[in-house]
Protein backbone atom coordinates (compact mmCIF):
# COMPACT_ATOMS: atom_id res chain seq x y z
CA UNK A 1 0.00 0.00 0.00
CA UNK A 2 1.39 3.43 -0.94
CA UNK A 3 1.00 4.96 2.51
CA UNK A 4 2.91 2.04 4.06
CA UNK A 5 5.73 2.68 1.60
CA UNK A 6 5.61 6.32 2.63
CA UNK A 7 5.87 5.20 6.25
CA UNK A 8 9.08 3.35 5.42
CA UNK A 9 10.43 6.56 3.89
CA UNK A 10 9.32 8.52 6.96
CA UNK A 11 11.24 6.15 9.25
CA UNK A 12 14.36 6.72 7.14
CA UNK A 13 13.71 10.47 7.24
CA UNK A 14 13.48 10.37 11.03
CA UNK A 15 16.81 8.58 11.29
CA UNK A 16 18.46 11.22 9.08
CA UNK A 17 16.88 14.25 10.75
CA UNK A 18 19.25 17.17 11.57
CA UNK A 19 18.31 16.89 15.25
CA UNK A 20 20.79 14.05 15.62
CA UNK A 21 23.69 16.19 14.36
CA UNK A 22 22.92 19.33 16.35
CA UNK A 23 25.68 21.47 17.86
CA UNK A 24 24.59 20.80 21.43
CA UNK A 25 25.07 17.06 20.99
CA UNK A 26 28.49 17.84 19.52
CA UNK A 27 29.40 19.82 22.65
CA UNK A 28 28.27 16.94 24.87
CA UNK A 29 30.62 14.68 22.95
CA UNK A 30 33.62 16.97 22.85
CA UNK A 31 33.52 19.81 25.40
CA UNK A 32 34.03 20.06 29.15
CA UNK A 33 31.28 21.36 31.40
CA UNK A 34 31.77 24.34 33.67
CA UNK A 35 29.67 24.94 36.76
CA UNK A 36 27.43 27.26 34.75
CA UNK A 37 27.01 25.08 31.68
CA UNK A 38 26.35 22.00 33.79
CA UNK A 39 23.69 23.81 35.84
CA UNK A 40 22.09 24.90 32.56
CA UNK A 41 22.13 21.34 31.23
CA UNK A 42 20.69 19.82 34.42
CA UNK A 43 17.77 22.24 34.72
CA UNK A 44 16.72 21.96 31.08
CA UNK A 45 17.27 18.20 30.86
CA UNK A 46 15.13 17.76 34.00
CA UNK A 47 12.29 19.91 32.67
CA UNK A 48 12.42 18.29 29.24
CA UNK A 49 12.59 14.72 30.52
CA UNK A 50 10.11 15.11 33.36
CA UNK A 51 7.52 14.92 30.59
CA UNK A 52 8.44 11.32 29.72
CA UNK A 53 6.25 9.41 32.19
CA UNK A 54 3.35 11.79 31.63
CA UNK A 55 3.61 11.31 27.86
CA UNK A 56 3.72 7.52 28.12
CA UNK A 57 0.76 7.49 30.50
CA UNK A 58 -1.12 9.71 28.03
CA UNK A 59 -0.41 7.24 25.21
CA UNK A 60 -1.77 4.43 27.42
CA UNK A 61 -4.95 6.40 28.12
CA UNK A 62 -5.46 7.27 24.45
CA UNK A 63 -4.78 3.66 23.38
CA UNK A 64 -7.36 2.38 25.88
CA UNK A 65 -9.88 4.94 24.64
CA UNK A 66 -9.22 3.84 21.04
CA UNK A 67 -9.57 0.13 21.96
CA UNK A 68 -6.02 -0.32 20.69
CA UNK A 69 -5.05 -3.14 23.02
CA UNK A 70 -1.65 -3.99 21.44
CA UNK A 71 -0.46 -0.39 21.85
CA UNK A 72 -1.86 -0.25 25.37
CA UNK A 73 0.03 -3.42 26.32
CA UNK A 74 3.32 -2.23 24.85
CA UNK A 75 3.20 1.21 26.42
CA UNK A 76 1.94 -0.08 29.74
CA UNK A 77 5.08 -2.22 29.81
CA UNK A 78 7.25 0.80 28.95
CA UNK A 79 5.48 2.82 31.65
CA UNK A 80 6.21 0.08 34.16
CA UNK A 81 9.89 0.20 33.20
CA UNK A 82 9.97 3.99 33.57
CA UNK A 83 8.38 3.61 37.00
CA UNK A 84 11.04 1.19 38.22
CA UNK A 85 9.04 -2.02 37.79
CA UNK A 86 7.12 -1.19 40.95
CA UNK A 87 10.19 -0.13 42.98
CA UNK A 88 10.09 3.59 43.77
CA UNK A 89 13.87 3.80 44.22
CA UNK A 90 14.34 2.46 40.68
CA UNK A 91 12.00 4.91 38.96
CA UNK A 92 13.91 6.52 36.13
CA UNK A 93 13.00 10.02 37.32
CA UNK A 94 14.44 9.17 40.75
CA UNK A 95 17.61 7.78 39.16
CA UNK A 96 17.88 10.86 36.95
CA UNK A 97 17.56 13.27 39.85
CA UNK A 98 19.98 11.39 42.06
CA UNK A 99 22.60 10.96 39.33
CA UNK A 100 22.59 14.59 38.21
CA UNK A 101 22.57 16.01 41.73
CA UNK A 102 25.32 13.74 43.01
CA UNK A 103 27.53 14.68 40.09
CA UNK A 104 26.67 18.38 40.41
CA UNK A 105 27.67 18.38 44.07
CA UNK A 106 30.87 16.39 43.55
CA UNK A 107 32.17 18.25 40.51
CA UNK A 108 30.81 21.77 40.93
CA UNK A 109 29.53 22.09 44.51
CA UNK A 110 26.01 22.72 43.18
CA UNK A 111 22.99 22.54 45.45
CA UNK A 112 20.52 19.74 44.58
CA UNK A 113 17.66 20.49 42.20
CA UNK A 114 14.40 18.54 42.35
CA UNK A 115 13.08 17.37 39.00
CA UNK A 116 9.67 18.82 39.83
CA UNK A 117 11.25 22.20 40.70
CA UNK A 118 13.20 22.53 37.45
CA UNK A 119 10.31 24.28 35.68
CA UNK A 120 10.78 27.25 38.02
CA UNK A 121 14.52 27.54 37.39
CA UNK A 122 15.71 30.81 35.81
CA UNK A 123 18.01 28.64 33.69
CA UNK A 124 15.15 27.21 31.61
CA UNK A 125 15.60 28.42 28.04
CA UNK A 126 12.90 29.69 25.72
CA UNK A 127 13.61 26.69 23.50
CA UNK A 128 12.79 24.30 26.33
CA UNK A 129 9.58 26.17 27.12
CA UNK A 130 8.61 26.04 23.45
CA UNK A 131 9.33 22.30 23.45
CA UNK A 132 7.02 21.68 26.40
CA UNK A 133 4.25 23.84 24.95
CA UNK A 134 4.43 22.27 21.50
CA UNK A 135 4.48 18.76 22.91
CA UNK A 136 1.29 19.48 24.83
CA UNK A 137 -0.34 20.79 21.66
CA UNK A 138 0.70 17.76 19.62
CA UNK A 139 -0.43 15.32 22.33
CA UNK A 140 -3.90 16.82 22.14
CA UNK A 141 -4.24 16.09 18.43
CA UNK A 142 -5.47 12.97 16.68
CA UNK A 143 -4.48 9.52 17.89
CA UNK A 144 -2.34 8.95 14.80
CA UNK A 145 -0.59 12.28 15.35
CA UNK A 146 0.18 11.28 18.93
CA UNK A 147 1.62 7.96 17.76
CA UNK A 148 3.80 9.79 15.24
CA UNK A 149 5.11 12.03 18.01
CA UNK A 150 5.80 8.99 20.18
CA UNK A 151 7.61 7.13 17.41
CA UNK A 152 9.92 10.09 16.84
CA UNK A 153 10.46 10.58 20.58
CA UNK A 154 11.50 6.99 21.06
CA UNK A 155 13.88 7.19 18.10
CA UNK A 156 15.43 10.36 19.55
CA UNK A 157 15.78 9.01 23.10
CA UNK A 158 18.49 6.43 22.43
CA UNK A 159 20.72 8.94 20.65
CA UNK A 160 20.16 11.72 23.19
CA UNK A 161 20.92 9.49 26.18
CA UNK A 162 24.02 8.09 24.50
CA UNK A 163 25.42 11.60 24.01
CA UNK A 164 24.56 12.52 27.60
CA UNK A 165 26.21 9.37 28.99
CA UNK A 166 29.32 10.18 26.99
CA UNK A 167 29.40 13.68 28.51
CA UNK A 168 29.24 12.27 32.05
CA UNK A 169 31.90 9.68 31.26
CA UNK A 170 34.19 12.49 30.15
CA UNK A 171 33.94 13.79 33.74
CA UNK A 172 34.05 10.46 35.59
CA UNK A 173 37.20 11.45 37.51
CA UNK A 174 35.19 13.67 39.86
CA UNK A 175 33.80 10.62 41.63
CA UNK A 176 35.20 7.29 42.69
CA UNK A 177 34.83 4.99 39.70
CA UNK A 178 32.63 2.46 41.48
CA UNK A 179 30.35 5.19 42.83
CA UNK A 180 30.19 6.85 39.42
CA UNK A 181 29.01 3.61 37.83
CA UNK A 182 26.61 2.74 40.65
CA UNK A 183 25.02 6.15 41.25
CA UNK A 184 25.52 8.30 38.13
CA UNK A 185 25.87 6.07 35.10
CA UNK A 186 23.09 3.80 36.40
CA UNK A 187 20.45 6.21 35.08
CA UNK A 188 21.78 6.02 31.52
CA UNK A 189 22.57 2.31 31.68
CA UNK A 190 18.96 1.57 32.69
CA UNK A 191 17.91 2.95 29.31
CA UNK A 192 20.79 1.96 27.08
CA UNK A 193 22.14 -1.38 28.25
CA UNK A 194 20.48 -4.36 26.64
CA UNK A 195 18.99 -2.26 23.85
CA UNK A 196 16.05 -1.00 25.95
CA UNK A 197 15.60 2.25 24.02
CA UNK A 198 16.05 0.50 20.69
CA UNK A 199 13.25 -1.88 21.69
CA UNK A 200 11.04 1.05 22.69
CA UNK A 201 11.62 2.68 19.30
CA UNK A 202 10.81 -0.55 17.45
CA UNK A 203 7.65 -1.05 19.52
CA UNK A 204 6.50 2.52 18.88
CA UNK A 205 7.03 2.04 15.14
CA UNK A 206 5.01 -1.20 15.21
CA UNK A 207 2.17 0.67 16.93
CA UNK A 208 2.24 3.29 14.17
CA UNK A 209 2.17 0.64 11.44
CA UNK A 210 -0.91 -1.02 12.95
CA UNK A 211 -2.72 2.31 13.08
CA UNK A 212 -1.68 3.67 9.69
CA UNK A 213 -4.44 2.36 7.46
CA UNK A 214 -5.13 5.30 5.16
CA UNK A 215 -3.29 8.18 3.55
CA UNK A 216 -4.95 10.51 6.06
CA UNK A 217 -3.58 8.38 8.91
CA UNK A 218 -0.10 8.61 7.39
CA UNK A 219 -0.36 12.38 7.04
CA UNK A 220 -1.17 12.71 10.74
CA UNK A 221 1.65 10.37 11.77
CA UNK A 222 4.14 12.24 9.59
CA UNK A 223 3.03 15.63 10.89
CA UNK A 224 3.40 14.56 14.51
CA UNK A 225 6.83 12.98 13.97
CA UNK A 226 8.25 15.92 12.02
CA UNK A 227 6.88 18.55 14.38
CA UNK A 228 8.29 16.72 17.40
CA UNK A 229 11.77 16.47 15.88
CA UNK A 230 11.73 20.08 14.70
CA UNK A 231 10.80 21.48 18.10
CA UNK A 232 13.38 19.22 19.75
CA UNK A 233 16.02 20.55 17.37
CA UNK A 234 14.94 24.08 18.28
CA UNK A 235 15.47 23.29 21.96
CA UNK A 236 18.98 21.88 21.42
CA UNK A 237 19.96 24.81 19.21
CA UNK A 238 18.77 27.23 21.88
CA UNK A 239 20.78 25.31 24.49
CA UNK A 240 23.87 25.57 22.30
CA UNK A 241 23.41 29.32 21.96
CA UNK A 242 23.08 29.69 25.73
CA UNK A 243 26.26 27.68 26.28
CA UNK A 244 28.14 30.00 23.92
CA UNK A 245 26.80 33.01 25.84
CA UNK A 246 27.97 31.57 29.15
CA UNK A 247 31.38 30.76 27.73
CA UNK A 248 31.74 34.29 26.36
CA UNK A 249 30.94 35.78 29.76
CA UNK A 250 33.42 33.59 31.63
CA UNK A 251 36.23 32.65 29.21
CA UNK A 252 38.68 32.02 32.03
CA UNK A 253 36.41 30.09 34.38
CA UNK A 254 38.11 27.74 36.81
CA UNK A 255 37.87 24.03 35.97
CA UNK A 256 35.59 21.82 38.10
CA UNK A 257 37.06 20.40 41.25
CA UNK A 258 38.11 16.77 41.52
CA UNK A 259 37.65 14.44 44.46
CA UNK A 260 41.29 13.49 43.89
CA UNK A 261 42.60 17.04 44.22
Amino acid sequence: MPFQENLDKLCAEIEAHPVYANSYFYSLQNARWTKETYALHRANFFYRTELTVKAIAHVCARAADADDVPTLILFAYILNEECGNGEAKNCHAVLMEGAHNLFGRAAFDLEPLAVTAARHSPLITEGTNRYRKRMAELAGGSYQRLLGVTMALESHAEKMLTHCRTAFRRHAEYLDRAQFTREVEVYFNAHLDGGVEERHAADATDCVRRNCRTTADYDEVAYGAREMLNVQLDMWQDMSARVLELQARAPHADPPRSHRA
